[in-house]
């Protein structure tokens, strides 16, 4: 199996296992997703919307649509995916597939696990004592 379709069955099988309630570490959240980036590295982004499609709300009713969702991967996203492209899709864009989502926000609370750990502070506090200064 190539690395693409093996980052897309990892990230299935991560979310899958998620949903169904598997507790993972933060440390292996992160190693799970560092090695599904990895795997995505410089793969076409259409073959990834294509398998995990963009919102299909079509009206424009100020809200976030799919004419928005396609107008954002042109502008965020080249051809393939670059180095930190799949973690930005996860922390920044929401998608409809309850997998990346569930794998997208396990990412985000591990991070500000393991920065709490290292630090005695959470992401919002650090953030909060940045904007007091």
């Amino acid at each position: 199996m190539d690395r693409q379709k093996l980052g897309y069955r990892n990230l299935l099988v991560l979310g899958r296992n998620i949903k169904h309630g598997a507790r993972y570490t933060p440390e292996e959240i992160i190693a799970f997703v560092s090695k599904i980036e990895e795997q995505l590295m410089w793969t076409p982004t259409k073959d990834f919307f294509r398998l995990f499609p963009p919102i299909k709300r079509y009206e424009d009713d100020g809200s976030w649509s799919y004419h928005d969702t396609l107008k954002m991967i042109n502008r965020e996203f080249g051809e393939r995916f670059g180095k930190n492209d799949f973690l930005k899709l996860l922390m920044t864009h929401c998608y409809e597939n309850k997998f990346v989502q569930m794998v997208g926000i396990k990412f985000m609370l591990a991070t500000s696990e393991i920065y709490r750990k290292k630090t005695g502070l959470s992401l919002a506090q650090q953030a909060i004592r940045v904007l007091e200064e």
